[in-house]
This record gives structure tokens, sequence and C-alpha cells, in this order.
């Protein structure tokens, strides 16, 4: 066996160190056991034999000395946010919390080791597995590299999650290889459409899918990265298959894939700190658009959609290459919004992008989000509402016949509902000029009519005492 091409089971020893150790104060945390009894090899007979206790095969030898682990130095001088737990004020709101709890599997340090996903840890190994030998990953000098910095990766998480879920550094940096390896073979199945091809596992992949893209599921893209350039099969093409992979999840959401971005402005860009800013990132497109904070911060508050119509404006919907930054405006008495499609994975995606822009350390002078959802929130009351922006292409059901529909409107308004009655308090208004600008649309209609309706009055108050004073001219006579 090569240096850098260790057998199947070789690397199962080495990255599974999952033991069933009860950690202190009652927590239910745990790691998991390699799965027993289950050998997987390749035509390679010489395996080196494990390390006795839960160190991997390598620990011995490939040890960094502490002089060389890597600190937090962002590239563009900024801080990346943090992959932290969704905020309390929005978990406060029971109706929303389902949204940001994974259903399938633990991805990053927030949830590891919750017996709940016991069983997706085995997945997890054996999708690390396939990925290991499908692109030939230096499991050894990757799992070396990881180590030297794992100080800076563990600065990726806010400190007080590191010190609760209590993991060491060892087990840690071996977290990052599994769960990486898993994702990107996940991604790689997904954006080339095969992931029948993973049916064997017994993972649900479409939950696996939903869980990719929770706040508290994130896994710092910089492991990513350096899997991806550990990988000597490939491991260009696997960028491209994420921006694929972003872009069909873009879709999802849209209705309509958005004009990627080129080379050039890909490059301009600072890296992403983990998968949900990069899906953020597609959606809203770049936004440096500085501003006065005094005025863009606020609730300016718009009428429900049919109020909108009664003050004559009507309702169109944006290109579908646009980003949801560049796709809302106001003119001639029209509104023009994005193209959003409503479903619970949409739903689930939208809540934790506003939990992400809600965070404390989210750097951005606008929560372009946050400011979208809860600018539909506003329009949103009643289904008829919904109805109104389906018939305008503005929502999107699977199926957009009023007949099939007509109870999902009533699940869409209830789910604005849920969403609006989050507290997020005064945030950085994305939109408060578009929304400026239909308050005096709404304000010129009303003055306008309250003139005709004074001249009106006035004329059918001059009409009757015409008519008066000429029924009693004779009287008076």
């Amino acid at each position: 066996m090569s240096g850098t091409r260790p057998t199947l089971r070789i690397v199962k020893e080495s990255i599974s160190v999952y033991t069933a150790t009860p950690k202190p104060n009652g927590d239910e945390r745990q790691t998991l056991q390699p799965e027993g009894g289950r050998e997987i090899t390749e035509p390679d007979q010489n395996p080196k034999p494990p390390v006795q206790g839960r160190r991997s095969i390598y620990t011995a030898t490939l040890k960094p000395k502490d002089d060389q682990q890597q600190t937090l130095q962002p590239e563009d001088g900024k801080p990346k946010p943090l992959i932290r737990k969704v905020s309390k004020m929005l978990r406060d709101n029971k109706n929303m919390e389902k949204y940001y709890e994974p259903r399938a599997v633990s991805i990053g340090l927030l949830h590891h080791g919750r017996d709940k996903f016991s069983l997706a840890e085995r997945h997890k190994l054996t999708l690390a597995e396939l990925f290991i030998t499908e692109n030939g990953v230096d499991v050894i000098g990757l799992h070396s590299k990881i180590k030297t910095k794992i100080v800076r990766l563990k600065q990726c998480y806010a400190e007080e999650d590191v010190k609760r879920v209590n993991i060491s550094d060892e087990n840690l940096a071996e977290m990052f290889l599994i769960d990486g390896f898993a994702l990107l073979h996940y991604i790689c199945y997904a954006s080339l459409g095969n992931l029948n091809d993973l049916k064997n596992i017994g993972m649900d992949m479409e939950a696996f899918s939903q869980d990719l893209f929770l706040l508290e599921n994130q896994l710092p893209y910089e492991v990513l990265d350096d899997i991806m350039t550990s990988a000597t099969k490939g491991g260009a093409n696997m960028r491209n298959l994420i921006d694929k992979f972003i872009d069909q999840t873009v879709r999802d959401i849209r209705g309509s894939p958005l004009t990627s971005p080129s080379p050039q402005q890909q490059q301009q860009q600072p890296p992403p700190a983990h998968l949900l800013q990069l899906l953020r990132n597609r959606l809203v497109g770049d936004y440096h658009h500085q501003t006065d904070e005094k005025t863009k911060t606020g609730k300016q508050q718009v009428g429900r959609v049919n109020e909108l119509k009664s003050a004559g404006i009507q309702l169109k919907s944006g290109t579908s290459e646009g980003s949801l930054r560049d796709n809302i405006s106001f003119a001639s008495g029209t509104l023009t919004l994005p193209c959003l499609v409503v479903n619970d994975s949409t739903a689930s995606k939208l809540s934790n992008l506003i939990a992400f822009e809600m965070s404390p350390d989210f750097q951005n002078d606008s929560q372009v989000i946050t400011s979208f959802i809860f600018f539909l929130h506003s329009l949103i009351d009643q289904p008829d509402d919904v109805k109104e922006l389906r018939k305008a292409h503005v929502l999107i059901n699977k199926n957009n016949d009023d007949d099939a529909v007509a109870g999902s409107d009533e699940e869409v308004a209830r789910l604005f509902k849920e969403i609006g009655s989050s507290d997020v308090g005064s945030i950085p208004e994305a939109y408060l000029e578009v929304k400026e600008l239909i308050q005096k649309h709404c304000e010129k209609k009303w003055k306008t009519r309250m003139t005709l309706f004074a001249f009106a009055a006035a004329a059918i108050a001059l009409l009757v005492m015409s008519f008066s004073s000429r029924l009693g001219a004779p009287a008076l006579n």
C-alpha cells in the first residue's frame, strides 16, 4: 500500500473514531462506534494494524506541532460570519422551530454526536468511503493538513458552542473529514442527476438535501476547499459541480435558474464561510450599495395585495434571471416582484437564510433575504392575496392550477403569517425606497379620490340648493 492511497479498511479505521463515550452533565451526545463486523477491503492485502485506543492510525506520526497550528486570518480583512445556533429571538417562534432542526443528518459541530443521528453517522461513513475511492483522496496528508489548522477551523464556530460540544482536536479533525467527504459525494451525485445510485445506502436523500442548508448544520467551506484540492481525480471539476448544485437549488427556490456569475466575478468575491452563504450570494447577487443606516432602518408597511389593487397598483413578475436585489421595483403603478416557489423545502431554506442574516456577526449593509420575505408578509393576509400573487406568477406552487391549489393558498398565507410573527427587531431595510414609492402612490390616489369626492359633494350641494330655490320661489312670492 502506498503512503497516500490507504485501503478502505484503513480509511475506515482511520476516520471512524466514534466510540460510545458518555459526556458530562447527562448530555445525550455521544460518539459512534464503527459498524460491527463490517469490513470493506481492496485487493491490497497488507493493511497497517490500527493504533490501540481512540486515536487514528496516523495520529502518532502526523500530529502537528503546536507552533504549526494556524489561527483564523481572514484574507479580505473582514471576519467571516460564524457558524452558530439560530438566535433565541427566532427560536422563540415555535411555529418556525421545525425549520432549524436537522431531519436526517448532523453536519459539522453543533449537532455532532446526538443519538438521533447515530444511524446517519454510519451512512456518512459509507458516503465518505465511496468518495475517497472514486476521487483518489490523500486521506493521511489531508488529515495532517486539517490538524495543522484546527485552531483556525474552530474559530469558524462560536466559542461557547465549541466548549459545549466538548470534542478533542483529534476527533474534530476527523469529523471535518468524514462530513466533508460525505457532503461532497452527495453534491457531486446530485449535480450529475445520479442520486438513484446512492439508494442502497439507506439514507433519506431528500431530507439530506434539506439539511445541507440549515444554519446550525454548516461546515467551514475551507474544509471542502482543502478536500477538493486534495482529490487527484476530478478535484477541479468538483467546484463546477458545487456551482451546478447551487444553481439547481436556486432554481428550486426561484422557479428558474439565475444568470451565473462569470469566472472573473467569482474571483472578485471573497470565499464563502459555508454552503448556506454561497446560496445566499447567488440569490442576492453582489450587494455593495452603501446607504445611510438611519434612513434604511425600519419597518415601513405596505398594504395587502387586494388593498394595493384597490389603489390601482398592478402586480408583475420580474425577469427570471434577475437576483432578489435587482428584481423588486415600483414604477408607473406597477409593482415588480421576484418569482418564488413556496413549499416546505423553500420555507426551510428561506428561514435559515433569515437566521443567517440575523446573526450578530453577519457582515452586510442590508438583510436582503429578510427584507424580501417580510415584504411578502406585508402583502399577504388572506388566501385571496396569495391567489393574486399566483395569478401574477410571483408565487408558484408545483401545480399552479386554481382548483388544485385552492387549499395550498391557505397554507401559504398561514406560512407567511408564521414567518411574520418572528421578532426580527429593527433591521436595515433593503426595499424601503420601493415601499415609500408605493406609499406615495396610495396617498396620491387617496387625495385624488378625496378631491373628487369633495368636488362631487359640492356639485350635489349646488344642485340641491338650485333645485330648492326653484321650488321655493313661488311660495315666497
